[in-house]
């Protein structure tokens, strides 16, 4: 895969051909795999107000006319990254306790209403504007996904913590991709296991 592909990992481009997560959880997917922690931090869609700015107009996350500062992106990548933890904790175990503590300080911080769709169903909205409507919209989604128990499949690769929908049907997926970060964990894990086999044992005196 070459740069101008891997720029487009997380918007047009899936690891592995994989479809992205079903309705507006879809959304919070793309929130979190706005970096990659294999990508250069030149490639942080949230890196600065201006690229925050356009990607959250860009995801209906906020309305113009709208101003994101330094604070707002220093907030918005805190919860980027708490909400990876409690993804990749869907493989099993607890989510870390900063992360969840960051969790809580958000939800106490966001607005949210009930709102009503075209056929009456409840839904949650955000209150606010700015990186508090954009924050409130992905708590939101949050919310919703787990209450509808969808929320389980959306998973943090073990390799490069990218967020992908696991469709398998026991739940058991584990990479974004085997063919790209299975490969690699397969591989450093032989690396490591012959390293072991021909390590010259240490002479006793």
């Amino acid at each position: 895969m070459d740069d101008r592909d891997k720029r487009r990992v997380g918007e047009q481009i899936e690891p592995g051909g994989r479809p992205k997560a079903p309705g507006r959880l879809e959304t919070l997917q793309r929130f979190v795999n706005t970096y990659n922690k294999d990508f250069p931090p030149a490639w942080d869609r949230l890196g600065t107000p201006a690229k925050a700015r356009a990607w959250l107009l860009r995801k209906r996350l906020v309305a113009p006319p709208v101003r994101i500062t330094h604070g707002d992106v220093a907030r918005l990548r805190e919860l980027r990254e708490a909400l990876r933890a409690l993804v990749a904790a869907n493989h099993g175990g607890a989510p870390q306790p900063d992360a969840l503590e960051a969790l809580r300080r958000e939800g106490a911080r966001v607005g949210l209403r009930i709102g009503f769709g075209p056929r009456g169903a409840t839904e949650l909205e955000p209150v606010g504007r700015g990186a508090d409507a954009a924050a409130a919209a992905v708590m939101g989604i949050l919310h919703e996904a787990q209450i509808t128990g969808v929320w389980p499949r959306l998973k943090a690769c073990r390799q490069c913590g990218y967020a992908f929908f696991d469709r398998s049907k026991n739940r058991s997926a584990t990479w974004c991709a085997m063919s790209i970060c299975g490969n690699r964990t397969k591989n450093r894990t032989y690396r490591r296991r012959r390293a072991r086999t021909h390590a010259v044992p240490t002479s006793r005196t």
